[in-house]
């Protein structure tokens, strides 16, 4: 008996944000019609690519068959589970904020918007192991082969980790049409640096030094726009003047806007090492800006 009272259900070391946003997103509706959906369509897709196959054979291995199972896996995880975030923050700024509460515990910014991205994070993952059995009959059936298959699962799962820090970021805003064009703002590079990167590797033009480089900017410039998103989630969370506060929401939009020029300006002189050193710059400047202080420091700035 003693030894059943001994267990939890989450450890303790665990942040309580993301142990509350985790049992939150596991219980809510939409996450069980998006299983269930997501289920139904990759099984009808996997069915119909059997069928055509063994009615036509190899010849139906055509790019719109084998792109259809794809297809279906990015809309759901880079766009369906995404905006589910679209009011994240909300539930902390707007119409019965808690926010005070929170930041007056022993939790920082970066706990709270990053709880919440990993919770979003968890539950893609989630949702993505389930489908491990498609990716298997894929395989056997010969319509999917090992690297392109994991090129894939890596485009699907860094596009919604992406997606999600944007859209967290945005859902400060209380305005949605503000938070729409925030989200578009700063998902359009880094998206299509990794669905070109994808497609060098499902081509197997993935070879060299120049496709090395090609796809590490890809990576690169999604982590960084990842650091945006939080940054941005945690200007937005803001409660005091205080040189321990994160750098303005200006500032972050300021760097998202710069960044796509000094990449394409120093790819265009075809110097796409010079290209990964800026971003890789960057990146330690997103996140160092304001790593957060102690929680000494932070009970010291809330007194008056």
């Amino acid at each position: 008996m003693e030894g059943s009272t001994a267990l939890t259900e989450f450890p303790d070391r665990l942040s309580p944000v993301f142990v509350r946003d985790l049992r939150q997103g596991l219980r809510a509706n939409y996450f069980v019609w998006i299983f269930i959906v997501l289920q139904l369509l990759s099984l009808i897709a996997t069915l119909v690519e059997l069928a055509v196959l063994q009615v036509i054979g190899s010849a139906a291995q055509g790019p719109f068959l084998s792109g259809f199972f794809t297809f279906i896996l990015s809309v759901t995880f880079g766009f369906v589970l995404p905006t589910s975030l679209f009011g994240s923050l909300q539930s902390e700024l707007g119409q019965g904020r808690n926010i005070e509460l929170l930041l007056t515990s022993s939790l920082t910014r970066w706990q709270l918007v990053r709880g919440k991205l990993l919770v979003a994070c968890c539950l893609s993952g989630l949702l993505l192991g389930s489908l491990l059995p498609y990716f298997l009959i894929r395989y056997f059936l010969g319509s999917l082969e090992l690297v392109p298959g994991l090129a894939i699962v890596a485009m699907i799962l860094l596009i919604n980790a992406t997606m999600s820090a944007i859209v967290i970021g945005a859902s400060g805003y209380t305005n949605y049409v503000g938070r729409c064009i925030v989200i578009l703002f700063l998902s359009a590079f880094p998206i299509s640096l990794l669905l070109n990167a994808t497609s060098t590797v499902l081509t197997g033009n993935a070879t060299g030094w120049t496709s090395f480089l090609q796809i590490s900017i890809a990576l690169i410039a999604a982590l960084l726009f990842i650091g945006f998103g939080l940054q941005l989630g945690r200007a937005k969370v803001r409660l005091f003047e205080k040189p321990i506060d994160p750098p303005s929401a200006a500032v972050i939009f300021v760097l998202a806007f710069f960044t796509p020029i000094m990449v394409g300006v120093a790819t265009f002189y075809r110097s796409s090492t010079a290209a990964l050193v800026i971003l890789l710059c960057l990146l330690w400047l997103v996140f160092s800006i304001d790593r957060g202080g102690s929680r000494k420091k932070r009970l010291k700035g809330l007194q008056p």
